[in-house]
C-alpha cells in the first residue's frame, strides 16, 4: 500500500480555466500490470497478482496510458501526478518501461507551467517497487530520473518469512544488496513498510533493523514511512487460515511511542517527525473529505478504480476509460465514495471528535473492508495530533459542533435533515420587551394585513414536480423542508397566481418578480459576512409582484 499525498487543491468542480485548457486536476495512479513476482502474506490484492496476463499487459500498457492522458486533456482534466504502481511494475520488459517513462516525462514537460502553478514540482516518473529486480533496471531508472518507493518488511526476519518469491524462496540477502544499491541512487527514493500484528509483536527488532539499514546498509532512513495492513476479502480468499491479523490500535500506539522514545533527538529525528507516520496526517489521501473527487487508479485494461486499496472491488470501480466518458467516470468516483461513507454512518466518536476536520473519519475502502464507520488508525492519529498541537490544533467546542454539523450536512445529508434543529442560543443583543408580544409575530402581522395575506398565501406560488402540485410556503413560516430527488429529464415548473400581478403594485413598469434557485451550500455574503444559503444563477421574469419571492428547490 502506498497512499497518495493529498496536496490541498481548489474545488475540482469550480476551477477556472486559466488559459491552459484545464478546468480540473487529478492524481492518476497507473497500474500497467497486476502481475507480481512475490507472494506477500498480507497482499490485499489476493489472486489478482497471479491471474494477470503479463504478455497482454505488456502489449497494452503504453497505448492505454497514452489514450487516457489524451482523453483527460480533451475533457479539460490535468493529471498533475502520474505514478506507476502494481502488482509489480518491474515485471514488465525494459522496453515497455522505457516507453512509459518517456511518455510520463513528455506529459510533465508539456504541462510544466500548469503543474508548477498548482504548486507541484513533478518532472520525472515515480514507481512503487518491491526491489526484487532493482539492479537490472538501475541504469534505466537513473536515465529517466525515476523516483522510487521501495517496499520491505520490518523486522527483516519477517521479510524473509512473509515476502517470498512465487516459489516460496527467501531473498533477504538480495534485499540487503538492493538497499545498499538504493542508498547510492542519485534521485528521489524512499522505503516503506507495511506492518501486521505479528510484525509489531517485536518492536525492538523493528528498531534494531531501522538502525541496521541506516548505519550498516547506508540508506538514509529519514526517507521512510510506515503503513498498517488492514483486513482484505481478497487476501483472506487467497491465504485462508494463514492470513495475517492486522495490528490492533494498542499495537499501533505502542510502536509509535517506542519509536518516539528511541529516535527523538537522533539523526533520524527529522524522519520520525516528518515522514514516518505521514499516512496518518491530513496531507494524505486517507484523510481526504471525498477522495473520489481527485484520486483515480487506471489499469492497463482501461478500468478505473479508487486507488490501490480498492483494486478489483466492484464498489470502488468507477468505469472504463475506453467505454465511458471522462466526466461520467469522475462523477461516478465522487458518488461512490460518498455512498460508501454513508453506508457505514457517522460514528458517534467521530461526531464528538475535535479533530474531525483533519481526519474526515478515514479511508472509505478500509471502512468497507472492516464494516466500520471509523478510521482504523484513529487512536494513533489522535496521539500524533496531541504531540503536535500547533500543526494539528483541536477545534474549540463551538468549532467542533459546527464542523460535525457541516460534515453531516455535506457527507450524510439524510442524517442531518432527520435530526431535530439545534436550539437557538440566546445572543448578546437586547431587544424591547414588546417585540416578544403575540401581536408582533410575523403571522399576526400577516393576518392583520390583506396585502401580506396575498403575498404569503400558500396558494400564491405552486411548484409542479412531475404530476404533483406542491404549494410553496414562505421559508420564514415553515418549520420543515420537503426534499425531492430530481433526475435528468424531470419536469419542474413554478406557477404564479395571476392575482399577484395586482397586489399593492401601482407602478406596473417597476413590478418585478425575482426567482432564486437556492442550494444547501452555505455562502458568506457582503461586508457583514453573513452566512446564507448559496444561490444558483438567478433569472428575472416579466413584471409581476412587488416583493421578492424565492422558490426553494433543493439541490440533489
Amino acid at each position: 500500500m502506498d497512499p497518495m499525498v493529498a496536496t490541498p487543491l481548489t474545488n475540482p468542480d469550480t476551477q477556472p480555466d486559466t488559459g491552459t485548457g484545464y478546468t480540473r486536476n487529478i492524481h492518476l495512479l497507473y497500474v500497467p500490470t497486476l502481475g507480481c513476482n512475490l507472494d506477500c502474506a498480507y497482499c490485499y490484492l489476493g489472486e489478482q497478482t497471479t491471474q494477470a496476463a503479463l504478455k497482454v499487459d505488456a502489449g497494452r500498457a503504453v497505448p492505454t496510458l497514452r489514450h487516457a492522458l489524451h482523453a483527460l486533456r480533451e475533457a479539460g482534466v490535468l493529471a498533475f501526478n502520474v505514478s506507476l504502481h502494481g502488482g509489480e511494475v518491474t515485471t514488465l520488459p525494459e522496453a515497455v518501461l522505457d516507453e512509459l517513462f518517456t511518455l510520463i516525462r513528455a506529459h510533465y514537460s508539456e504541462n510544466f507551467d500548469a503543474i508548477n502553478a498548482l504548486g507541484h514540482r513533478k518532472s520525472a516518473p515515480h514507481i512503487k517497487t518491491n526491489l526484487y529486480r532493482f539492479a537490472p533496471f538501475y541504469a534505466l531508472f537513473e536515465r529517466h530520473k525515476v523516483s522510487l518507493s521501495a517496499s520491505i518488511d520490518l523486522p527483516l526476519a519477517l521479510h524473509a518469512r512473509y515476502r517470498t518469491t512465487r516459489g516460496g524462496h527467501d531473498w533477504l540477502a538480495r534485499t540487503h544488496d538492493n538497499i545498499r544499491l538504493l542508498a547510492g541512487y542519485p534521485h528521489a527514493r524512499k522505503i516503506s513498510a507495511t506492518l501486521c500484528g505479528e510484525h509489531v509483536d517485536d518492536i525492538q527488532a523493528i528498531i534494531d533493523d531501522i538502525w541496521f539499514i541506516h548505519r550498516e546498509l547506508g540508506f538514509d532512513m529519514n526517507q521512510f514511512n510506515l503503513m498498517f495492513a488492514f483486513a482484505s476479502v481478497f487476501n483472506r480468499a487467497s491465504k485462508g487460515d494463514a492470513v495475517l491479523a492486522p495490528a490492533t490500535p494498542a499495537q499501533q500506539l505502542a510502536l509509535y511511542r517506542a519509536l518516539k522514545d528511541e529516535f527523538t533527538g537522533t539523526e533520524l529525528d527529522d524522519g520520525l517527525r516528518r515522514n514516518w507516520f505521514d499516512e496518518f496526517k491530513p496531507s494524505y489521501c486517507t484523510n481526504a473529505f471525498n477522495c473520489g473527487e481527485r484520486f483515480y487508479l487506471l489499469q492497463s485494461d482501461g478500468s478505473v478504480y479508487s486507488c490501490v486499496r480498492g483494486q478489483g472491488i466492484e464498489e470502488f470501480r468507477y468505469g472504463n476509460i475506453f467505454e465511458d466518458r471522462i466526466d461520467d467516470i469522475l462523477a461516478n468516483g465522487a458518488r461512490k465514495i460518498e455512498r460508501m461513507h454513508q453506508a457505514y454512518g457517522f460514528d458517534a466518536n467521530c461526531q464528538r471528535c475535535d479533530h474531525l476536520a483533519l481526519c474526515h473519519t478515514g479511508c472509505p475502502v478500509v471502512k468497507h473492508q472492516n464494516a466500520s464507520g471509523r478510521s482504523y488508525t484513529c487512536e494513533l492519529q489522535k496521539a500524533i495530533y496531541a504531540d503536535n498541537p500547533l500543526s494539528f490544533p483541536a477545534a474549540s467546542p463551538d468549532g467542533q459542533r459546527q464542523e460535525a454539523r457541516q460534515y453531516m450536512i455535506d457527507m450524510h445529508p439524510s442524517l442531518a435533515f432527520a435530526q431535530a434543529p439545534e436550539p437557538i442560543r440566546p445572543g448578546a443583543i437586547r431587544l424591547p420587551n414588546d417585540l416578544a408580544g403575540e401581536r408582533n409575530t410575523l403571522q399576526a402581522m400577516i393576518d392583520a394585513d390583506p396585502v401580506l395575506q396575498a403575498l404569503y398565501s400558500e396558494l400564491a406560488f405552486i411548484l409542479e414536480v412531475g404530476d404533483e402540485l406542491v404549494p410553496l410556503a414562505s421559508q420564514l413560516l415553515k418549520e420543515r423542508a420537503t426534499w425531492y430527488t430530481l433526475a435528468p429529464g424531470d419536469r419542474l415548473v413554478v406557477h404564479v397566481r395571476r392575482s399577484l400581478f395586482d397586489a399593492n403594485c401601482p407602478e406596473f413598469l417597476r413590478n418585478t418578480l425575482y426567482l432564486q434557485m437556492l442550494r444547501d451550500t452555505p455562502v458568506v455574503y457582503g461586508d457583514e459576512q453573513r452566512t446564507k444559503q448559496g444561490m444558483y444563477s438567478p433569472t428575472r421574469s416579466s413584471p409581476t409582484a412587488c416583493r421578492r419571492a424565492r422558490a426553494w428547490v433543493p439541490s440533489t
